[in-house]
């Protein structure tokens, strides 16, 4: 196999965020902290936030030490911009969108488990997915092999403000970007830095993108009501044979489920929990519509 740059980023920039992921539902089920050690006329408790800000802190540090040594080490140079925008025909830019918001959405979940209202929770979480993103994309433009991309950036960007736009302005709710994901023959392929391997995050070939749509979101109430609100159609997109002479685009139309209309969100833990979900489309009809018709029973 030709072993050609790749850029880093993938669906969450970093497995470090499924970790926080793991932690979301079970810390947002917790109840809410009082008294002693709440910040005065803000409700927001001391002690989760130094909680929020040490685990902020050591993920960062177990990131940049895994990404030292598998991805900047060996491999620095002056700072420098480079654009990859054609690179896995441009998966990976969806993926820093769809990380970006995932990054986002674990903020604001760690913000709202310190005690903070939903409207500022919103924009704290964008700005911490922002900046994380935003520090991995500098530290790549001393890489000798990849540099600062500017259309990343962006992805970053557009990614993080994204959930704060759903916030504001609801027919955006019923528009939802996710992922489904199976192995492809590029994962623990050999990368561009020494000892460095493709990781689910950047087994771009394995990777499927859904721009899902929940019809129910938009319609008037009156309609609305005999209409299943779980149900949505979903414009899958993906790569394939991406380090290959001749990479190509594929493209799906399929079945989603909206899981928070599915699961109650009559507790923190299963409304965190429908939230989750929804980053994901799970194994559902679906028919390749290019470069070939394909029909399958579920994809995922």
């Amino acid at each position: 196999m030709t072993v050609r740059r790749t850029r880093h980023g993938g669906p969450a920039v970093s497995a470090g965020l499924l970790v926080l992921l793991l932690l979301a539902p079970r810390t947002a089920a917790q109840p809410a902290a009082a008294g002693a050690d709440s910040l005065a006329d803000s409700g927001i408790s001391a002690g989760r936030m130094a909680v929020v800000g040490l685990s902020t802190a050591a993920l960062v540090t177990a990131i940049t030490v895994y990404q030292e040594n598998g991805w900047w080490g060996d491999n620095k140079g002056p700072f420098h911009f480079e654009e990859a925008g054609v690179y896995a025909l441009s998966v990976d830019k969806v993926g820093h969108f769809y990380g970006a918001g995932l990054g986002q959405w674990v903020g604001r979940k760690s913000m709202e488990w310190a005690g903070m209202k939903e409207e500022p929770a919103q924009w704290w979480g964008a700005g911490m997915s922002f900046a994380f993103q935003t520090y991995i994309e500098i530290r790549d433009g001393y890489s000798a092999s990849w540099g600062f991309d500017r259309y990343d950036e962006l992805a970053n960007l557009l990614g993080a403000l994204y959930p704060v736009a759903q916030y504001y302005w609801e027919p955006l709710r019923a528009v939802n970007l996710k992922l489904s994901y199976h192995p492809s023959p590029l994962l623990g392929e050999p990368g561009a830095a020494p000892g460095q391997t493709h990781l689910v995050i950047d087994d771009y070939e394995g990777q499927t993108y859904w721009l899902a749509f929940t019809p129910a979101r938009l319609m008037p109430p009156d309609v609305r009501d005999g209409f299943p609100r779980w149900l949505g159609l979903a414009i899958g997109y993906g790569a394939r044979d991406i380090t290959g002479p001749s990479p190509y685009r594929v493209w799906y139309v399929g079945l989603d489920l909206d899981m928070t209309a599915i699961i109650p969100d009559s507790t923190p833990l299963l409304r965190t929990l429908g939230e989750l979900l929804n980053f994901i489309r799970l194994p559902l009809p679906a028919v390749q519509v290019y470069p070939d018709v394909i029909w399958y029973g579920a994809y995922f």
